[in-house]
């Protein structure tokens, strides 16, 4: 047999044998299962940023959500939550925030510490700075419980510890006021195509002065009360969780209604 023909009979073998490894390759591939990871993020796109009655910025923002799980039932967890707006505001500044948070939750019941660091209107903000007289971090004790499937109210306790946001209302005096934060929510309409929620909050300081939430000039205001309905829009195979909340602070005497879409 001529060598040429011999050379080229085992190359068309190899071929086929290299193909056929190829292809079990690939399927094998694909039916790998990619394993768990302790990391997560979510990203959240908002018409405007409210909290706890508070407008943070009127303008579209969007807010990114990562959490690292500390152990492995996941009830202890810590991460990071930073928004930004896309434009900014009336008054010329421009909204970013970034926070740190540590974490545990299980049956229902979750405490945390978040560190807040807006820096919207400062004009050379330090994220080292600490000092009690010129930072702008907020250390906020996080506690909320839920009742269960039984009774679904959650209640909310929260304290800032740290933090001149306190002073604002008294030529930034930086008191140390530990304003604290107190919220009853239910789930009015539930498991439905459309859900249905209504909350609401106020705000006291613990040392009997005025506190963060409110106008100035109390020492307890109701400052946060709405509803918030929520569906899932459905895009071809995908779900897009959609939620819209209609919000009254009666002590600023200021309404809003925001849109916000969980795209991941």
């Amino acid at each position: 047999m001529n060598k040429n023909i011999k050379v080229n009979r085992m190359k068309k073998i190899l071929l086929i044998v290299f193909v056929a490894v190829l292809s079990v390759q690939m399927g094998m591939a694909q039916e790998t299962e990619l394993k768990e990871s302790p990391i997560d993020f979510n990203v959240d796109i908002k018409s405007n940023h409210l909290w706890r009655g508070l407008v943070i910025t009127d303008k579209p923002m969007v807010a990114v959500f990562t959490s690292i799980k500390l152990n492995k039932s996941g009830s202890f967890t810590t991460g990071f939550w930073g928004g930004m707006s896309f434009s900014n505001d009336s008054d010329g500044s421009s909204y970013k925030e970034i926070n740190y948070y540590v974490q545990y939750a299980k049956n229902g019941f979750s405490i945390g510490l978040w560190d807040l660091f807006n820096t919207r209107g400062v004009d050379s903000p330090d994220v080292w700075d600490y000092d009690k007289e010129t930072s702008g971090h907020l250390l906020d004790l996080r506690t909320s419980y839920n009742f269960g499937e039984s009774f679904p109210m959650t209640l909310e306790a929260d304290v800032l510890l740290f933090g001149s946001g306190d002073g604002q209302y008294d030529d930034l005096d930086f008191e140390q006021r530990y304003s604290t934060y107190v919220q009853v929510s239910y789930p009015l309409i539930k498991e439905s195509k459309v859900n249905l929620d209504a909350f609401v909050g106020a705000g006291f300081s613990l040392n009997g002065d005025t506190h963060l939430y409110g106008d100035g000039q109390e020492n307890f205001d109701i400052v946060n009360m709405g509803l918030t309905t929520s569906k899932i829009v459905k895009l071809g195979n995908y779900n897009l969780p959609v939620s819209a909340t209609t919000l009254w602070n009666p002590s600023q005497k200021i309404a809003r209604v925001q849109l916000a879409v969980s795209l991941f």
